[in-house]
């Protein structure tokens, strides 16, 4: 048995229920749950933001670190060839079918056409495949990966989606050169992450604009050249303090954390002719006007990344492997603990913005 935060029907909302635990699938795991995260996705979610998406009745939670308390036949290493055995901690991709045009083909596994998502439902009976819970079946599907000793269980939870992501869309960019600028719109966990992976990359000057002032302040330690509190600026003096800091020119790079409308905007005021910039945070559904003659004239590049596969986890966990300690990344990203009976005061904490990443420890 094991318990799970189950969300049934819109209108009632999530509620923990008790559940039977099925069998451990040839290729697959079973893991206790260390700890969760929950990310903005979950939120929306539970608002019906994704109803076409999401399948009901489902278990809530996607992000999460578990240890391993069976392995089903034929699993016997993570996706790096290090062996593996009960007690090991791990995380997992999304579980990727392999088989479909994008994943064995177009190389994409991220637009695959036959993943269940954990976190995204349905719930079917016995196999728990949600991150807010006690236990949780790995799919066969799924690629995992040892967490490295260094790295905590709630760290290691926010990498699984918030830096993974970070990671997919660095890849999916231009290498960031030394005598580059890098604007990072956004200090949510994702903002916060793509920041500091783009001072690791050697950037020459990033950065971070955003609210609260309290997400900035978590920053102070770091080498930025600039944090731009929102909630103090209009978009205008955002963009001229921008160009004023790259002799008018504008960014290199800009990564796009935020999520609502205007920050895409403004983000193409801030990139300079030739530049990039990259779209992970927009998730409103609107359609946002682009001036196309302009992005034509000024060669621009517009990139988009979402989700990732186990190469990224991969990068994420060597990254929190050295660098999150001298950073202060687990103080910068991850906040309050909750229990399992507590996980709508965590999704409210969340969807009000007061906090970054609230952990579940079930």
């Amino acid at each position: 048995m094991s318990r799970a935060v189950i969300l049934a029907d819109y209108a009632d909302g999530p509620a923990v229920e008790t559940l039977e635990l099925g069998p451990v699938l040839p290729g697959g795991a079973l893991v206790r749950m260390d700890a969760a995260t929950v990310c903005g996705t979950d939120v929306h979610i539970c608002d019906g933001v994704f109803d076409q998406l999401a399948r009901l009745p489902l278990i809530l939670g996607h992000e999460g670190t578990g240890t391993v308390v069976e392995l089903g036949k034929g699993l016997k290493s993570d996706a790096v060839g290090e062996p593996l055995r009960p007690g090991d901690r791990i995380v997992w991709a999304h579980n990727w079918c392999g088989r479909c045009y994008f994943c064995a083909v177009a190389k994409q596994p991220t637009l695959c056409e036959n993943t269940m998502g954990y976190g995204w439902g349905p719930y079917e009976d016995g196999a728990v495949n949600g991150t807010f819970s006690e236990h949780l079946h790995v799919s066969p599907d799924s690629r995992v990966l040892r967490v490295p000793e260094g790295v905590t269980s709630p760290l290691a939870s926010a990498a699984t989606c918030a830096l993974r992501t970070v990671m997919h869309a660095l890849d999916r960019m231009p290498r960031i050169r030394f005598s580059d600028t890098v604007v990072v719109l956004g200090a949510g966990p994702v903002g916060v992450l793509a920041a500091a992976a783009a001072l690791r990359s050697g950037a020459n000057q990033v950065i971070l604009i955003g609210a609260p002032r309290s997400r900035l302040a978590a920053t102070e330690s770091w080498d930025l050249a600039a944090r731009i509190d929102i909630d103090d600026t209009e978009p205008e003096e955002r963009i001229e303090a921008v160009r004023s800091m790259t002799a008018g020119r504008g960014a290199d790079f800009v990564i796009e954390c935020a999520g609502p409308p205007d920050a895409f905007t403004e983000g193409m005021e801030m990139v300079r002719a030739g530049g990039t910039l990259m779209v992970i945070g927009q998730a409103h559904g609107k359609t946002v006007p682009v001036p196309t003659t302009a992005m034509k004239v000024r060669q621009l590049t517009v990139r988009t990344s979402l989700s990732a596969d186990i190469s990224h986890f991969h990068d994420a966990l060597r990254f929190l492997d050295r660098h999150s300690a001298k950073m202060g990344l687990e103080s910068a990203v991850c906040s309050n603990t909750y229990s399992l009976d507590q996980v709508t005061d965590a999704l409210a904490a969340m969807k009000a913005g007061a906090e970054m990443k609230p952990v579940i420890v079930p």
